[in-house]
């Protein structure tokens, strides 16, 4: 991920980020049709600088790489120690990748060199997301282009929404949260999607919708297990006993036994595609 507040810092270095690089090849089946979409749009071009925000386990980063060529270069940029581990692995003949453990928002990035500027579900999690959206204005070139996806509004987003509601009834109250708060849905509202990038100097931002199937598991145990273990319900549990976790998991394997269709479980994502211009 790409912002570095001590929480966000902690939560990426620790359990969950060690989760996510373990679990890359499951993260890497589970955005597919997101990734192809968000790569077609941005659209790299031969010998371009691409500048990969949240690059997470490198996924991304040798896609772009692999439309660059030889001649272009990408620097893929994480908070993530575990997961930029797994990345620098992957990319050891990749001569034109780098990646560079800093957050995006405060990170020297050389003025003006990048002609793309791309994240994959990186970007939401900016304690200052205009200040971000800032630093990495100056890192591109003029008239360069952003790209990025993120989640839409939870209700929309049934891959991580069912389960929570099921979860929700046995944990205690939380007071009512800020919807701009950095977390997965900070974006969820395209008018302050557009607000932070005009702040930042980024100009005719435009957002479209994009829905795709992602696979929760072959039967509801499995897919409660992937839900519970390294999914949407892992940070909600956290701490939680032993006993309520035990009523959550009979939960969610009931309610999501409701979607079970002949080849499984399959849940709508729903996210933004944004691109505008610096």
């Amino acid at each position: 991920m790409s912002a570095g507040g001590g929480g966000q810092f902690a939560y990426w270095n620790g359990p969950m980020g060690q989760g996510w690089a373990k679990q890359r090849e499951k993260r890497d089946r589970d955005h597919a049709a997101l990734t192809k979409a968000l790569l077609e749009l941005s659209a790299p071009q031969r010998g371009q600088h691409v500048l990969d925000i949240g690059c997470g386990s490198g996924t991304t980063t040798l896609a772009l790489a692999g439309r660059v060529g030889p001649t272009g270069r990408v620097l893929g940029v994480d908070i993530s120690a575990p997961m930029l581990a797994v990345a620098r692995s992957r990319a050891v003949a990749d001569s034109n990748v780098e990646f560079v453990e800093a957050d995006a928002t405060t990170h020297p990035f050389v003025p003006h060199s990048f002609d793309l500027g791309f994240s994959q579900l990186g970007v939401m999690f900016f304690p200052d997301p205009v200040a971000a959206f800032t630093n990495i204005h100056g890192a591109l070139k003029a008239n360069a282009r952003l790209v990025f996806c993120c989640w839409r509004h939870p209700f929309e987003h049934l891959w991580a929404f069912i389960p929570e509601s099921a979860a929700k009834p046995f944990l205690p109250p939380s007071p009512p949260s800020d919807p701009d708060a950095p977390g997965r849905y900070s974006f969820q509202h395209p008018d302050r999607v557009k607000s932070v990038l005009l702040q930042a100097g980024f100009v005719a931002p435009e957002l479209q919708k994009f829905d795709f199937p992602t696979f929760a598991g072959r039967t509801p145990e499995e897919a409660t297990s992937s839900a519970i273990d390294e999914g949407p319900v892992a940070r909600t549990l956290a701490g939680v006993d032993d006993a309520t976790r035990a009523k959550v998991r009979a939960a969610v394997a009931e309610r999501l036994a409701q979607e079970m269709g002949p080849d499984g479980i399959w849940l709508t994502s729903a996210a933004w595609l944004v691109q505008a211009r610096a």
